[in-house]
């Protein structure tokens, strides 16, 4: 009991003596700034007095205008990298309109460069703007149509070689069917003067991607990477577009015709400017002449012309038997889909 007292007597002696203290400081000051002490004595004590307050004073000062400094430069800081995400945001986006500009600007630059240099045909250049749904059909669809001079029939390249001709023409667009295109069928020539070999290039349905040329005989001079071209006969495509090159020679079944299989010149998964020819200057190619005559077999070349005429009809005619054929089997195998299912412009 009388350690306790003892303690509360040493507390209530520090509190009276801090009281005691923090009055006579108060009058130091008090007195000091009226004027009642001499100045040496007031001005000294006041100064010792204050001395520690004046350093507590100034130090908190400085730490709040350092935590205010601090907190203005992190909202500043906080501001310009807000700014520079947005800045970094709208550089990506520019670059990335730059590069698909850039791009299309080499595409249509090589699209010019083949439209200067075939100087035989009238071209006029278009996008591509739909493909046909239908994995097996390939189909696709250009932005120019009746108005801009396109009409059926008309073949459609770039500057790697031949795409396709037009299958449909509307007013604003137009479906051109490819090359690849089990559909189609395009009368070429073996490009090596040595050869010369004429056949037919048709879509492949097993191998959509690679087209092939068929009709060949046994005994061609038909090798692999013999390059292809158009033959200009069926006054579809002109004489000398590049259609592909030979990779695979097969026998057919019969064992009386081989076929090629060709890569195509023009990437058809990458297709997205085309130049369809709307007119060409080019000389179609010569007829057929009939064999010279050898003395006491003459014929009356009238006739054999009328015969040549009428054998190249009938070719024509199974030539397109085979055609309609090959369309029946589509239809009855589920293939042909006659609603393409996209909007030819009209």
């Amino acid at each position: 009991m009388s350690n306790k007292i003892r303690k509360e007597k040493k507390t209530g002696k520090k509190f009276i003596a801090l009281i005691v203290v923090f009055i006579s400081v108060f009058c130091c000051v008090f007195f000091a700034a009226r004027g009642e002490f001499s100045p040496k004595a007031s001005s000294g004590v006041a100064m010792m007095i204050m001395a520690p307050f004046q350093r507590a004073f100034s130090w908190a000062g400085s730490q709040l205008a350092f935590i205010k400094n601090s907190v203005r430069e992190l909202s500043q800081l906080h501001e310009q990298n807000k700014q520079l995400r947005e800045e970094v945001e709208l550089l990506r986006a520019q670059n990335l309109t730059a590069s698909e500009y850039a791009s299309e600007n080499q595409r249509l630059r090589n699209l010019l460069g083949y439209k200067q240099a075939a100087v035989q045909f009238d071209l006029v250049a278009a996008s591509v703007i739909g493909r046909e749904s239908s994995s097996w059909s390939s189909v696709i669809v250009i932005n120019r149509g009746t108005l801009d001079g396109v009409a059926n029939n008309m073949a459609v390249v770039t500057e790697m070689g031949l795409v396709g001709h037009v299958m449909e023409a509307g007013v604003n667009s137009s479906k051109v069917q490819l090359l690849i295109d089990p559909r189609s069928s395009v009368g070429t020539l073996i490009q090596r003067p040595e050869s010369r070999v004429a056949g037919i290039v048709e879509g492949d349905i097993k191998n959509p991607s690679c087209p092939r040329m068929v009709n060949i005989p046994k005994d061609s001079d038909v090798q692999v990477e013999d390059m292809v071209v158009t033959s200009g006969f069926g006054g579809v495509y002109p004489k000398g577009l590049v259609v592909g090159k030979i990779i695979e020679m097969h026998n057919e079944e019969g064992g009386l015709l081989k076929y090629g299989v060709i890569n195509t010149s023009v990437d058809f998964q990458k297709l997205e400017d085309v130049a369809i020819i709307v007119a060409s200057r080019e000389a179609p190619p010569e007829p057929i002449q009939p064999p010279p005559q050898t003395p006491g077999t003459e014929t009356d070349p009238h006739e054999t012309a009328e015969k040549i005429q009428k054998a190249q009809q009938q070719i024509q005619e199974a030539q397109q038997q085979v055609q309609e054929a090959q369309q029946q089997q589509l239809q009855e195998a589920g293939f042909f889909n006659e609603e393409l299912g996209i909007g030819n412009g009209e």
